[in-house]
């Protein structure tokens, strides 16, 4: 989980890709804040609670200065699933970023937080974002509600920006949204044919937030190749996943091919194929047929024959 969460954050922190970011969801792709205005911010913080000494930790933070002058705290996180506690999280966050302002200096400066939420499969929701949809405000006691401030978090679900707002970005990131909205719309990516400029962080983000295991790579890979474009990354890994599943897919047909004839390999052979394809590269079913010269309904058909023999193996 720590190696995880160390890739996902390692493609973000370059400042150039960080500013990129923040000038699309908040200035709505202007070139506002420069990356040479940005600066490290310490992402780890503790509090306590029940006596003990607790730690927790911004996935990327940077101040925004101008000269001399601090402009803002700016704090990214990254989220794979839905968090009805997210309010939550970014209270702390912030609110230790504002104690931070207090024992140093008499410099006073805003704290922002943007959630970048790479789930496909639903929209996040408007009641799960807000403190009011955690703690439950009172109706009857409207006096009481008076005084109990309402906090909602800033979450971008980038799997759901529309085409207009991934064009806006202008470093790798437009790569990574570009990914999740394909991925949502068509469950399946045909990549771009732009230059990458930092190809070890975006595939291994890729890998770590979608779990799509063609973008594993070692750096050996990275340093070895020297390619710099999605759609050269992903015809590699898409003829080593083919192969890799093509030649399993034979072999185990050949060794069941022997006992239900050769019918009944053929038809053994092409759902192993398919079915490595899905578990182990995740593709969708369309495209694993797809990538085997085959269709849905051949595959289907396969898998019924196989259901149907009674020859033991």
């Amino acid at each position: 989980m720590a190696e995880k969460d160390i890739t996902e954050k390692l493609l973000e922190d370059y400042p150039d890709v960080f500013a990129d970011i923040v000038n699309v969801l908040i200035y709505n792709g202007e070139d506002i804040v420069k990356a040479d205005d940005l600066e490290m911010a310490g992402t780890l913080s503790q509090y306590k609670a029940a006596n003990t000494i607790h730690s927790q930790d911004r996935d990327v933070a940077k101040y925004w200065t101008k000269g001399q002058v601090r402009i803002c705290f700016l704090g990214l996180e990254n989220q794979s699933v839905r968090d009805p506690d997210i309010a939550l999280r970014v209270i702390g966050y912030d609110g230790a970023a504002y104690r931070d302002e207090l024992k140093h200096g008499d410099a006073r400066y805003p704290v922002v937080t943007l959630v970048l939420y790479f789930g496909t499969d639903h929209r996040w929701g408007q009641k799960s974002r807000s403190l009011y949809s955690v703690i439950g405000v009172p109706d009857k006691d409207k006096e009481l509600g008076r005084f109990i401030h309402d906090y909602k978090a800033n979450i971008f679900e980038i799997a759901w920006l529309d085409d207009e707002t991934v064009a806006k970005f202008k470093s790798d990131f437009r790569i990574v949204a570009d990914y999740f909205v394909q991925m949502r719309k068509n469950h399946n990516y045909v990549p771009s044919a732009e230059d990458m400029q930092h190809v070890e962080e975006v595939l291994n983000l890729l890998a770590a937030v979608s779990g799509d295991r063609r973008f594993e790579i070692t750096q050996n890979e990275v340093e070895e190749r020297k390619v710099t474009k999605m759609e050269d990354w992903l015809t590699r890994a898409l003829d080593k996943a083919t192969e890799k599943g093509i030649e399993k897919g034979i072999e185990d047909g050949i060794k069941k091919g022997r006992k239900t004839g050769i019918e009944g390999g053929m038809a053994e052979k092409l759902v192993k194929c398919v079915d490595s394809l899905m578990k182990n590269e995740g593709f969708s079913k369309e495209r694993a047929c797809s990538v085997l010269d085959s269709s849905v309904e051949e595959y289907e058909a396969a898998k019924r024959l196989l259901a149907e023999m009674t020859v033991p193996v």
